[in-house]
Order: structure tokens, then C-alpha cells, then sequence
């Protein structure tokens, strides 16, 4: 801890004892206030001191008051003034030494005015009494009175916070003269600065002195004296006066304060700020920001802050009103979502509690969960089981509908606001406004508003100058102008009425029967502007329609009804009825007919919004019977007479009802429900990510069957090589039963005898508990072998304790080891070592593993649609995963302040975010280390509400003399019930705790001694007398105690498990029973044929087998004669050994017949699948296939198109490079053309011929390109337009290729020849015929460029009727070329100057 804060500290502790005799133990907090300090004594040197001082002090006053009391005319020099000044201030800063009892009397005498004879403070004792008075004695019941509330915020503030009261202070006390004349004689603080301010306040004086306003009048101090003259008692000498500037000066050093801060800011040169130098970008992602430094400041957790972001938030605690509004409202809320009409009374009890925690006392979740449980668990009172009212779940449940309830209250109060700005005053509208629980139900009142009042809602805009409304009328305005509003009420009820009966769901108003038909009726209420009555009647029961759709009763019971019968129907587009095959993840839903609202439990909504965004699906919400639906609410609104005139009127009246829904309600009520499955899908999807993270962090750490160490955390080695190729190392790393990386080790390989007892000797002299091993691909399979055989060796020597061996999940340590916190942490390591140290560090605490990522944790897979939810709010959900485990787990902050390894959980502390744990690790880097929870308070690091969040979570450890509670999960709130409970415990009296160290060690003797006597107390008994005496609830709260002394900070983590067989296969493998099984056709490369036995590579990495009965159909000898090394084919997967990772194939024909895996790979389909809605489809579609074939040639291919060759580039257009389209061809019925993007804007046109055997007209045809003969166009695609298209990119990859065309090569080589005019340059480029490129060159910078045309084969390059099969082989054969031309022509050049 600093000097400065610990005189701050000791000057509270001083004021408070001293105070506490006096006045019957106030209590004082950290405000500002007088210090009263009856302490005479002073030491010998003081004295001699102050004597000193008082003698040179009188001098001076004499010297100064020469320069105070002079004439009119009088002007003295500006140097001169400033030093008489300085002094001056001097001076009145050591008044309190200067005047004995002998000059106060003298002075009373004189002035006639009593002068206050207390005596102020004496800065040199006060200074040596924060000395000695330690701040830890302070009492904990004090530390959070109002005062230390606002003086924490006041410290928070900063020095320019400080300075600007100041000003304000001295300006109101010496403005006021009658106040100035019969002030005290001393102003305890006003002479008072404080260690830490000394600089700050010399640096103000500073700035003061320069101010224009207090330089002008300087020389007008003898006038001031005179008008002095005028305010004090008669009979005053200019001698008297002159005594008293001597004592008190004349203000003069306060004059600042009578100008204005504006004026004084413009005359003094403006400091640099950050936002002056750092980009605003740049200053937002340090969190250095204006709004950054209000959060840290603003007492409330900050997570509790940033939801707010965007909205006015002004962080007031609620009233008990709001709090039971709010409670009601979500109870509401969550007991409709659980199914039921209205909640229980117990479970509103507890969501008023939690919500009082939110809203009132600004806690987080986790401390309501382990320190509040008592509000919300029921205990039965015969048998005294607890039964818990709300989980963790519900808790963040409600977290969220506070949040949103916040949002809604703000745009009710929006409403409201601007209804008495426009002068609405409406009964119906403040019934139902009353009324409103949701934001819908707010936008559809504003609707309301918006049609009844319109006139209004105009006046106010037109007054206030706002927006203009549209100047065309509606004819809802029209009509309430014109005749036909008469026409209106004929219809019966209005749209409130119908609302109201639809609403209650009873017909309490009935419509008045009309015994004239509706036709003759409207004839009545023709002209101005409707000719007939035809015109009338449509008009009217627009105006109708308009009235109903927009009454809030019949939108709430319609957003009712379409929530209770709303259904989905979804079929596909044409192009999503060719796109979405049996495999596409799309097809479970690809037809879907009626499936309700709350079939929906998963994300699959938004797949479904997915695939209408990409044309593939189209949405339909729709009411299931729906007619009879409308003809259960026709029926309030329609007659119940007999009569025709009757039945006419109730027809007019179903169009009216008809109309509504067509044009207004039923794409309100699609919209809303599409919504709400959206948000629902998001909130699946989420918690589905939430749960899976929570299970990664919520582990132990490592713990074998048969581990027997006794240290927290194990002792781990890691091995990894990384990629596993021949080249790569295999690397090892040591990290101790601390976290400490404390040695590694690289070798070539294994395979070497002298790599392997290396390794070997490694690992024996670590002593390691557990060895990890992982990599980047399946080739991990080979160091696994290894290290099982290596640590077989090593257990079975019996020189160490037994040695586990597991494979670590490694998603974090890939996102980790090219992180900049892993470069910044570990410079000197390379990335297979942090790796490694990442998976040993998984291995022993996994929660600081993902907590380090940040906003990467969004690039692990936590759930297979989380794609499909915006990004920040699936990390909302993901850090509250990781909330949730911080908070149980605890966080060392001392280790934290040391470690940044340790300190990135900080964040997460409940109360905490990243701003504030960024400024309280500042603040101890400043002070030193926290000694004890109550410091945090007391060295003023925490507010009050962060300290109550945040308290319990963060662990002091490892302090000598720290109280055996700080290492608890009990709240220092709650420290003298657990003294109390070990008091209890071991039968010691309270007059035997009398002091704090013989509680600490009751307690610590329980602990560590005596835990099981805990047992033995009744809490039952002691919960009713703790409710009696605080009036709250202590059962949970003191089973939580007796928990937490039974077991300091229980690990309340599962225990770590051993990778499954099934989880091992897929961390090292990637491949996942969806992906890789029994039954499934793959493509496997053939990489060896050793007799009867083929080795493959599936596109895993795996390795698999085929043996030559399962090669083909035939019967085979050597397995040589179907396969071939190099060879890619479709296996059939015949059985997988997870354990060794090898699979065994089949190549047989008849084993991997097209399609013949679909039923085993496809998704299953979803409950509602509309089959018959397919097969409808699918006949449509088959005899549209038919009618087309008739017309125009269709091949069966999956590339195939009936696109002509300027509808293929266009489809192509947006597709990438090597894209194909086969399409028909215009050369014949026996052509096919096959169109391939070559690059932007160019496309090479195939033609392949089909060339049929003449003498068996049944064979499969044969396709032809030039000499190439093909047996289908699967083989044509992969053996000749894919492997050119490869060959084209391989050239357009080379650094001498040169995009843009012949004129940009050109410009290119000409540029570097320019450079260098001797060099030769050459390059590659595009040409304009799709499949080949030009080969520029220019000799020197004087030769003209010339090019060769390259031409693109499947197997390489042709150049000059060479073929080259790679780049650099084409490159090297132009280069003998030009060699040779240039050795010919220099032979002909010699032959010629010869002759």
C-alpha cells in the first residue's frame, strides 16, 4: 500500500476512535468531514519548530502587509505581487502555529467579533498517528455506512472530480462577505491536504495563477482594503485591518473561484487527451474509453452494466413497487412457459426476492445461488426437507426477463410519454395501457394510437417542428369526415366491442338486429365521392376491417389464438427440390405439414429460415381448421337472428372479418410467430452450447483409478509431433504440480534408440502423475503407440509410483498455440510446445484453459447449428458457462496479480468484469498483495456492491496470519456466524473469543482438527433464533457454513473421466459416428499392394485395409491385379477398430453400388413429414422430366444443367474456380459439352463425343475428347477437367504468374527490364483461348516482349509439342529452349561474319 493511502485510512481510524467517546460511537465513513483531534502533545522538535516558524512568520506578515494597506494611486510591480502572494499563502497555511491564546483575546478585543477558539488540526501528529494506527483494526460492522459509500465514489471520481468541489466550495464561502465576516477562525479541512494531493494541489495553484481574470485584478487590492473597511464593525483602524490581513489574508488566494471555469479553461493550454492521440477504435478495444471509466466507477456489477448497453439505464435502486411489478410480471412469464396459466404464490414469493437482488442490491447470479438460497427453498416443517423453489437455471431465467422487463417498462414509458405530449387522454387507451405485458402489446397500442389519433399526433409534430407525416389522407381519415361514419354503427358492434367479446370469449355485447337490407341501407349514404351503394359498402367495411385489425383486445386474443393453433407447413422451391437430396441436411424438413408450435424443442426453426434465405424453402404459417376457427369468432361478432335481412347483415359482416385477417392480421400474426420460433430456435441452441461448454469446464482435474498423489493438481508430461510427418520432432513438455512450465524436450524421433531412452529418462526424472498425448491429425495414432509402449517399460520397472497415460482433448491448445497471450507468455517456445503446455494445462485445470480464449471460444464446435445464431449472443451464453464455474470454483487474486495465466478468470468473478478486474489488479500492483477480504474494502478497491458480489469468490491463500475464512466460500458477511457455529462446535464460551486472533484460531482449530463436530449442532434451532434477530431467513446459509468449515472450498467440479474409447477414436481422428461407419461408402487412396493385402488413407488420415477377397467380384490371386498404388475408390466400410484405428474395406462392386449407403447416412425425418405432400411432388416432377425428354436431351449426372453455353458461364459466374456444369450440346443428340470455370470471366467449353459400339448396341456408350477415351463421365470429370483444372491452378499459383492479361504481363516484364536493363524476364499469363496460357519474355530493355502459348493437358504442360508434367519442369525446358536458339543464332552470327 502506498504512504498517501495509508494516511488516508489512518486519518479515518484516528476520527473514528476519537469520535467514538465523544459521541456514543457514530458512525463515520469516508467523507470529508472535521476532524476534531483533542491531542496537545507535541514533540521537542515540533515545538522548536513552530517557535521558529511563528518568529519568521510575524516578520514576514509585517513585511505583507505593507503591500495590502496602500493608497489609490499606489500601484506596485507584478513581480513583487506574486511574492508577496506566495507568502501570503504561506502564511494562512500556518495560522494554526502563529496564534496563541494571547492573540485570539488581543483580537476579540479589537474586532469586537468572538472567534471560534477550537483548535485546529496539527498536521505533523496527525501525520505521525496514520503512522501509527493500523487501518486492519477498523470494525467490519462499519465498514459500509452511507459516508464510505460516497466516499468511495468520490475517491473513484479522480483528482479533477476533487478540484472542481473545491472550487465550487471556496467559491460559494468567500462570495458570500457576511458569511466570510462570521466564518470560524479555522476551517478544520480547509488547510488540510493530504499527502497524495500535495502535487496535484501545487499543480491547480499553478493554473489558478495564470488565469487572466485573477492577473487583471491584482493591482486593485488597495480598493479591495477600503470596501473591507465598509463590511467590518465601526471603529476599526487601517492598524487593526493591517493585523488581520497579517492573520487572515485577504481572500486573495481564492480569487480564482470568481471567474468563470469556461473563461480560465480558454486561457490555459489544453492538456493532450487520449482520444487525441490513440484512434477511437483503438482506445474502445483497450477499454479506455469516457464510457469504460463510467463502468469501472458506477458501483453496480459490471455485467449488469454492459446488458444495458444502447438503452438509458440510470442504475436507481427499484421501490418495493416496481419490484412487485417486475416479480409478477416474470412469474407471468416463466409459468407460461412451463405450461401453466398463472404461478403458485411460493413460487412469487422467490422471484420477488431475486428480483430485489437484481434490482435493488445489484447481485449476480452466483451469489444469489450460494449466499440468498434461503429466499427461494422451501423447507418442510414435519419432516425438515429442503426443497429448492428455484435452480441456477431459473435464476439466470430470470437474469434474462429482468433485462427484458427493463426493456419493456422502457418503451411503456416512452408511450406514455409521448401520449401526454400530444394531449391524448383517452380512457380506453389507459385501460389497456394499464394493461400491457408485452412489447407487442405495446406496438400494437401504438398502432391503435396512431389510427385514432392521427389529427393529434399532426397538431404536436407541426408544433414541435418534427417529422412530417404523410400529406396523402387514408381512408380511414377520409371516411371520418364524410357521411359514411354515420354508416358505421349499421354494422352493429364496434371493433371494441368485438374485441372484448373475443377477448373474454363470450358474446357481452350483441349487435342490434337491422330490418333494412344492408344494399338499401348504404343507398342511404351515398355521393361525396361514392357513386353507388356498392362503393359505400366496400368503403365502409374497409374502414371496418382497418378498426378491428388495429384494436388492442383483438390483436392480444389473436396473438393467443395463433400461439395456441398456429402450424408450419414448409415445402421446397424448384431449385430446392434438386438441390435437397436424402443426405442434405435439409431433407428431414423438406416437407413439413402442419407441424404446431410447440413441436419445435430444438434449433430447427432456424434451419428451416435458413433455407427459405437461400431459395431453397418456402415458409408457411398457417391456423390448423381454419375455418372453424373463423367461424368460432364470427360468432362474436355476428347476429344470432334468423331472419334473411339478418343473415344478409351477418354476410357483410364476415367480409368485414374476412378483410381483417386477409389484409392486416394474418401477416401481422405470421410475422410475430415466425419471430417467436426464431428467438425460441436461438435460445435452443444457445443453452445447448451453454451445457456443452459448462460439461468441458465443470472437470477436475486429473484423477486415474489408481492416482494416489496428494497435491491439487497433478504433475503432467504432454508429447506431441505436432502434423506427425517424418521431419517433425516429438516434442515433450514438464509442467508441476503448481502450473509451472519447468522443462521440455525435443528429439528427431522416436525410432532412433537413443531418441527413445532419452524420452524415456525424461519422463522417469519428472515423476509425472500423468502423461498426455494428442496432435493435429490421425497420425497421432503412431506417437499414442509409442508412448503406451514407452510407459508400459517405465511402469512395469517399478522405480515410480504407476503412470497414467490419456488423450487429451486438444480444441483449446490448437486455438492457443499461434495465440498472441501464447507468444507473449512462452516467446522462446515453438508452437508444438505450446501445444503442449495448453494440453497439460487442460489436463489440470480445463475452466482457465477455455476462460483464456475470449471471444475465440466461438471458433470451438459447441453444437452443430450454433453457425446460425449471431455470434454475440451465443458468447453471452458461453460466458456464462464460464461464470457459473469460476464462481464455484473461487479465484486466488494474489496469484492472479501474478500470474496473467491466472488472472484472465478475474473477469468472471461475480460482481467483476473486464474493466473493473483490470482496475483492481492495478490498483494491488500499486499497493502490494490483499492480505484479507475486508482490505478490499478498507484500501478502498472495491464499492461497496462489487464487494458483496465479489467477496466470497476470491481467495486469499498462502498470507501468513490471514484469518482460515478468507480461503472459504463464506461471505465476510457472514464470518461471525461461522465463529459462532466452531465456537459452538468445540463448547467454548464467547467471553473466551474476546479478541480476533483467538476467534480466528477456534476457527481454524475446527477446520483442521474438529470438522466432524459440526455435526453435532442443531441449525434448525439456531435458524429460528438468527430469523428472529435479523429478520430473514439462515437455514441454507448456515448449511452452507457448515459445509465450507467442514471443507474449505470443496471442489464442487465432476471428477475428471477418461476419455471413452468412442471420444479417444474421435479427438485423434476427427470422425464421428455421423461421418465414419459399419456400412458407409468412402473414398480410400491406395498406398501400398503387398500380395494379397491392399494398404489405403481415407481422407481422415486413417489408415485402412483391403484384402483380395474383398477387391472385387472375381476371384483374384494377387490383389495386385485390381488395385493399383495411387489409386482412389469407393470402399464399402466392412468393420472399425477404434482401439488400433484401423478400418477394414471392400472395393467390390457389387459392395459399394451407388446410393446403396443413403439409408444408413441419412438424417431421420422429422414427426410431420409430409410423404404424400412428396410423392406429389415427385410425380409432378417426373412427368415434367418426361415431357421435357421429348423436347430436349436430360443426362443423369448431379453436375448436369439444360443450360445453353451463355446460361452455363452465367450460373458459373458466381461459383469458383474448377466449378463444372455438363450440359447439352448443340453439336448433336451424341455430344455432351462440359463447361468448367477457368478464372473471372472465363470459361472453357469441352465437347465430348459419344462413341457407341457398333457390334454390341446394348454396351455403354464411350466418350471421347480428341485421343482420350473415357467409360463414363464420372472418370471424365476427375481423369480430365479436374486434373486440367489443377494443372491451370498450379501454373495461376506460381510466383512468375501475373494476372490481368497479355497487357499486364507486359507492362510487368517491361518494368523489371527498365529496372535492370540487362536482365531477361519472363512470365506466364492467361491467354485468351480458355485452357491456355502465353509464356512472355523480353531479353533485355530494348528487346521487344515477345510470348510463347502454353496449352494445358491433364497430365502437365505443352510448350513447342514438348510436354512438361510440372511448373518448374515447363520453366526449365523454355530456359534450354532459349539457351539453344541463342547458342544457334550465335553460331549463325560467327558463320556470317566469317564469310
Amino acid at each position: 500500500m502506498s504512504d498517501s493511502e495509508t494516511n488516508l485510512f489512518d486519518q479515518d481510524d484516528e476520527e473514528q476512535y476519537s469520535q467514538q467517546s465523544e459521541e456514543e460511537e457514530e458512525n463515520v465513513g469516508y467523507n470529508r468531514h472535521r476532524i476534531q483531534d483533542d491531542d496537545e502533545d507535541e514533540d521537542d522538535d515540533d515545538d522548536d519548530d513552530d517557535e521558529e516558524d511563528e518568529e519568521d512568520d510575524e516578520e514576514e506578515a509585517r513585511k505583507i502587509a505593507q503591500g495590502f494597506i496602500v493608497d489609490d494611486d499606489d500601484e506596485s510591480d507584478a513581480s513583487d505581487e506574486v511574492e508577496v502572494r506566495r507568502k501570503r499563502k504561506k502564511k494562512v497555511e500556518n495560522y494554526d502555529d502563529d496564534l496563541d491564546e494571547d492573540d485570539i483575546d488581543l483580537l476579540e478585543e479589537n474586532t469586537g467579533i468572538k472567534l471560534n477558539r477550537s483548535s485546529g488540526p496539527k498536521l505533523k501528529r496527525l501525520k505521525r498517528g496514520r503512522e501509527e494506527t493500523s487501518y486492519e483494526n477498523k470494525r467490519v460492522d462499519t465498514i459500509f455506512s452511507d459516508e464510505e459509500e460516497e466516499e468511495v465514489q468520490d475517491t473513484a471520481r479522480g483528482d479533477t472530480g476533487r478540484h472542481t468541489r473545491k472550487e465550487e466550495e471556496y467559491a460559494d464561502e468567500y462570495d458570500d462577505r457576511e458569511r466570510y465576516r462570521r466564518r470560524d477562525a479555522y476551517d478544520d479541512m480547509g488547510d488540510f491536504i493530504a499527502d497524495e494531493d500535495d502535487e496535484d494541489n501545487q499543480d491547480f495553484d499553478d493554473r489558478r495563477r495564470d488565469t487572466r481574470g485573477y492577473d487583471n485584478d491584482r493591482g486593485r487590492r488597495g480598493k479591495a482594503s477600503k470596501e473591507m473597511m465598509d463590511i467590518l464593525p465601526e471603529g476599526i483602524s487601517e492598524d487593526v485591518l493591517v493585523d488581520m490581513y497579517d492573520i487572515f489574508g485577504d481572500g486573495g488566494d481564492y480569487a480564482w473561484a470568481l471567474y468563470d471555469d469556461e473563461e480560465m479553461t480558454a486561457n490555459r493550454e489544453r492538456e493532450p487527451q487520449l482520444a487525441d492521440i490513440f484512434e477511437p477504435s483503438e482506445l474502445a478495444e483497450r477499454m479506455m474509453t469516457e464510457k469504460d471509466d463510467e463502468i469501472r466507477l458506477r458501483d453496480v456489477p459490471e455485467r449488469l452494466q454492459m446488458r444495458y448497453e444502447g438503452i438509458l439505464k440510470t442504475f436507481d435502486q427499484a421501490s418495493d413497487e416496481q419490484i412487485q411489478e417486475e416479480s409478477a410480471w416474470i412469474s407471468r412469464t416463466m409459468a407460461r412457459h412451463r405450461g401453466h396459466e398463472q404461478p403458485t404464490d411460493k413460487f412469487t414469493e422467490a422471484v420477488t426476492y431475486v428480483v430485489g437482488f437484481f434490482t435493488k442490491e445489484y447481485l449476480e447470479v452466483p451469489h444469489i445461488k450460494d449466499h440468498r438460497r434461503d429466499f427461494f427453498t422451501d423447507i418442510d416443517r414435519d419432516t425438515g426437507t429442503s426443497t429448492e423453489i428455484l435452480s441456477e437455471a431459473d435464476l439466470w431465467e430470470i437474469y434474462d426477463l429482468d433485462f427484458k422487463y427493463q426493456s419493456f417498462i422502457e418503451r411503456r414509458t416512452t408511450l406514455m410519454e409521448f401520449l401526454a405530449k400530444c394531449g391524448i387522454e383517452d380512457d380506453y387507451v389507459n385501460d389497456m395501457l394499464a394493461r400491457v405485458e408485452r412489447v407487442e402489446e405495446i406496438t400494437d397500442l401504438t398502432d391503435f394510437i396512431n389510427l385514432k389519433f392521427s389529427e393529434k399526433i399532426n397538431n404536436m409534430q407541426l408544433l414541435q417542428r418534427g417529422p412530417k407525416r404523410p400529406l396523402n389522407k387514408s381512408l380511414y381519415e377520409l371516411s371520418a369526415k364524410s357521411n359514411i361514419h354515420e354508416f358505421l354503427p349499421r354494422f352493429g358492434l364496434t371493433a371494441r366491442e368485438f374485441g372484448s367479446n373475443y377477448m373474454e370469449g363470450n358474446r357481452r355485447h350483441n349487435p342490434d338486429d337491422s330490418s333494412v337490407d344492408p344494399i338499401v341501407e348504404a343507398d342511404l349514404y351515398t355521393g361525396g365521392g361514392f357513386a353507388d351503394a356498392e362503393r359505400v359498402l366496400k368503403a365502409v367495411k374497409s374502414v371496418l376491417a382497418q378498426e378491428i385489425a388495429y384494436d388492442p383486445q383483438v390483436r392480444k386474443a389473436m396473438r393467443r389464438d395463433w400461439e395456441i393453433y398456429a402450424t408450419i407447413q414448409v415445402k421446397p422451391t424448384e431449385r430446392g427440390y434438386n438441390a435437397i437430396d436424402v443426405l442434405h441436411p435439409m431433407h428431414p424438413f423438406k416437407f413439413l405439414h402442419e407441424k404446431p408450435l410447440n413441436a419445435f424443442k430444438d434449433g430447427q426453426f432456424l434451419q428451416i429460415l435458413k433455407g427459405e434465405k437461400d431459395g431453397l424453402l418456402t415458409v408457411e404459417v398457417k391456423l390448423q381448421d381454419q375455418s372453424a376457427w373463423f367461424h368460432r369468432i364470427s360468432d362474436f361478432y355476428i347476429s344470432d337472428g334468423y331472419s334473411d335481412t339478418v343473415q344478409q347483415w351477418n354476410e357483410q359482416r364476415k367480409e368485414v372479418l374476412e378483410q381483417a385477417l386477409r389484409e392486416h392480421l394474418n401477416p401481422l400474426m405470421s410475422k410475430y410467430i415466425r419471430e417467436k420460433l426464431r428467438v425460441e430456435a436461438q435460445e435452443h441452441i444457445c443453452l445447448a452450447a451453454y451445457k456443452s461448454l459448462h460439461s468441458k469446464i465443470n472437470v477436475g482435474p486429473f484423477r486415474g483409478p489408481e492416482s494416489h498423489f496428494k497435491t491439487v493438481l497433478p504433475r503432467v508430461i504432454t508429447v506431441s509431433s505436432g502434423n506427425g510427418s517424418v521431419k517433425d520432432p516429438v516434442v515433450a513438455v514438464f509442467v508441476n504440480q503448481r502450473g509451472k512450465v519447468l522443462d521440455q524436450l525435443e528429439v528427431p524421433n522416436l525410432k532412433d534408440e537413443k531418441y527413445w531412452k532419452e524420452m524415456s529418462d525424461f519422463i522417469k526424472s519428472k515423476k509425472a502423475n500423468v502423461l498426455g498425448v494428442a496432435g493435429y491429425n490421425a497420425e497421432t495414432r503412431r506417437i499414442i503407440k509409442h508412448m503406451q509402449t514407452m510407459i508400459g517399460e517405465i511402469n512395469q520397472s517399478g522405480e515410480h509410483n504407476k503412470m497414467d497415460m490419456v488423450v487429451v482433448n486438444d480444441e483449446t491448445a490448437r486455438l492457443f498455440k499461434n495465440s498472441t497471450r501464447a507468444q507473449d507468455e512462452f516467446r522462446d517456445h515453438t508452437e508444438v510446445m505450446r501445444y503442449c503446455i495448453s494440453l497439460a494445462r487442460r489436463l489440470q485445470n480445463p475452466v482457465l484453459e477455455y476462460a483464456g480464449l475470449g471471444r475465440d471460444l466461438l471458433a470451438i464446435r459447441h453444437d452443430d447449428l450454433q453457425h446460425l445464431v449471431p455470434e454475440d449472443i451465443l458468447y453471452y451464453y458461453l460466458e456464462r458457462a464460464i461464470i457459473s464455474v469460476v464462481n464455484d470454483l473461487g479465484v486466488d487474486i494474489n496469484s492472479a496479480l501474478q500470474s496473467p495465466y491466472q488472472a484472465s478468470v478475474l473477469q468472471y468473478v461475480c460482481g467483476f468484469g473486464p474493466r473493473k478486474s483490470q482496475s483492481i489488479l492495478k490498483k494491488l500492483e500499486a499497493s502490494g498483495e490483499l492480505e484479507s477480504r475486508t482490505a478490499l474494502v478498507l484500501r478502498k478497491l472495491t464499492p461497496a456492491n462489487t464487494f458483496m458480489n465479489c467477496a466470497s469468490y476470491l481467495r486469499i491463500r498462502d498470507i501468513d496470519g490471514a484469518d482460515i475464512l478468507d480461503d472459504t466460500r463464506i461471505h465476510p458477511q457472514d464470518y461471525e456466524l461461522a465463529r459462532k457455529m466452531a465456537a459452538d462446535a468445540l463448547e467454548i464460551d464467547e467471553d473466551e473469543m474476546d479478541d480476533y486472533d483467538s476467534k480466528v484460531a477456534v476457527v481454524t482449530r475446527v477446520v483442521k482438527e474438529y470438522p466432524d463436530k459440526l455435526n453435532d449442532l442443531i441449525l434448525d434451532d439456531y435458524a429460528v433464533v438468527l430469523r428472529k434477530q435479523y429478520n430473514a431467513p439462515k437455514r441454507q446459509i448456515l448449511e452452507h457454513i457448515k459445509l465450507e468449515l467442514q471443507g474449505p472450498y470443496h471442489d464442487r467440479r465432476h471428477r475428471y473421466a477418461r476419455p471413452t474409447l468412442e471420444e479417444t477414436f474421435m479427438m485423434v481422428t476427427g470422425e464421428t459416428r455421423s461421418t465414419l461407419s459399419e456400412g458407409f461408402i468412402i473414398p480410400a487412396m491406395v498406398v501400398s499392394v503387398r500380395g494379397k493385402v491392399a494398404n489405403c488413407v481415407l481422407d481422415s488420415g486413417l489408415e485402412g485395409t483391403i484384402y483380395v477377397d474383398h477387391a472385387s467380384d472375381e476371384r483374384l490371386m494377387n490383389i495386385g491385379d485390381a488395385l493399383q498404388v495411387g489409386q482412389t475408390i469407393n470402399c464399402k466400410v466392412l468393420r472399425i477398430d477404434r482401439d488400433k484405428f484401423m478400418v477394414d474395406l471392400s472395393c467390390k462392386a457389387s459392395d459399394t453400388e451407388k446410393a446403396s449407403d443413403y439409408d444408413l447416412r441419412k438424417l431421420p425425418e422429422d414427426p410431420y413429414y409430409d410423404r404424400v405432400q412428396e410423392t406429389k411432388e415427385v410425380e409432378e416432377h417426373r412427368a415434367s422430366r418426361r415431357k421435357q425428354a421429348r423436347s430436349k436431351r436430360i443426362i443423369k449426372h448431379p453436375l448436369f444443367r439444360p443450360f445453353d453455353h451463355r446460361e452455363a458461364e452465367a450460373y458459373l459466374a458466381t461459383r469458383g474456380r474448377g466449378d463444372i456444369v455438363v450440359r447439352p450440346s448443340s453439336h448433336g443428340y451424341d455430344h455432351i459439352a462440359i463447361t468448367w470455370k477457368v478464372d473471372d470471366d472465363l470459361y472453357q467449353h469441352v465437347d465430348v463425343v459419344e462413341v457407341k459400339d457398333k457390334n454390341d448396341p446394348h454396351a455403354p456408350a464411350q466418350l471421347k475428347i480428341g485421343s482420350h477415351t473415357f467409360h463414363d463421365l464420372d472418370e471424365l470429370i476427375v481423369t480430365y477437367v479436374e486434373a486440367v483444372a489443377r494443372k491451370v491452378q498450379e501454373l495461376m499459383a506460381h510466383p512468375k504468374y501475373r494476372p490481368g492479361g497479355t497487357r499486364a504481363l507486359n507492362e510487368h516484364l517491361t518494368a523489371l527490364t527498365q529496372a535492370n536493363p540487362r536482365m531477361s524476364a519472363y512470365g506466364f499469363c492467361l491467354n485468351e483461348k480458355p485452357g491456355y496460357f502465353d509464356l512472355g519474355f523480353k531479353f533485355n530493355a530494348k528487346g521487344p516482349p515477345m510470348r510463347w502459348v502454353v496449352k494445358v493437358l491433364p497430365e502437365g504442360y505443352k510448350l513447342r509439342d514438348t510436354s512438361y508434367p510440372q511448373v518448374d519442369a515447363l520453366i526449365n525446358g523454355f530456359k534450354h529452349i532459349q539457351q539453344a536458339e541463342a547458342q544457334r543464332h550465335k553460331r549463325r552470327s560467327m558463320n556470317n561474319n566469317r564469310y
